[in-house]
């Protein structure tokens, strides 16, 4: 653990964690950990903007399918009871 946050700390980008996952991983294991990293991310009932980017950039260097993106994630959206936002009323007419 000691050795894996010293490379944390010294990482300027993703790019050197995500490219060791897509040579060690079939897809299958590369979405199962997107979904685990989307339930993390929901765990505290809200996705904070950051959070949201930091998703989509992981998402995009695992080369993870967009429809599997997006569906692990709602997949989590939903575990932790977190509603979608509505869209706005319409006005009634005059």
């Amino acid at each position: 653990m000691e050795l894996a946050g010293q490379a944390s700390r010294a990482a300027t980008d993703y790019f050197a964690f995500t490219s060791r996952i897509n040579e060690s991983y079939p897809m299958e294991q590369k979405i199962a950990i997107v979904e685990l990293m989307w339930r993390v991310a929901y765990a505290d009932g809200r996705l904070s903007a950051h959070e949201n980017h930091l998703m989509r950039k992981v998402g995009d260097l695992l080369y993870i399918p967009h429809g599997t993106y997006v569906a692990a994630k709602l997949q989590a959206r939903e575990a932790a009871g977190d509603e979608p936002p509505q869209p706005a009323a319409e006005p009634a007419p005059t």
